[in-house]
């Protein structure tokens, strides 16, 4: 996954999810990025790419720390599941093409389901 097509595609989640409050680039180097897309002032979501290791790192945190993610790590995906996020699921069906609107779908049903907003 490349930097600017994660840019990109963070832009455009901005405007297409309602619980988005902001959205930001909290850290960027030539080969690394992190995005925050604020949710309340008690949650975020936070995306981590590195284009060197092709590691993706996709999670809802609260004020406790991960609440949910995906990562991509060493080739392979892997899930922490709602409420447990010291888990670590394999998860071979891997992540769409377009991983942030994936996951901020996904994190839009959590979000709901568990009256977290």
């Amino acid at each position: 996954m490349k930097i600017n097509d994660l840019l990109s595609e963070s832009e455009a989640a901005r405007d297409r999810f309602w619980f988005i409050e902001d959205f930001y680039i909290k850290e960027r180097t030539d080969q690394t990025v992190t995005i925050h897309f604020v949710v309340s002032s008690e949650l975020f979501v936070q995306i981590f790419c590195s284009e060197r290791s092709g590691r993706l790192n996709l999670a809802l945190i609260g004020l406790s720390g991960r609440l949910y993610g995906r990562d991509r790590e060493h080739g392979y995906w892997h899930l922490h599941p709602f409420g447990q996020s010291q888990i670590h699921q394999p998860a071979p069906e891997g992540i769409s093409p377009r991983p942030i609107m994936q996951f901020l779908t996904e994190v839009e049903k959590l979000l709901v389901e568990h009256d977290l907003i």
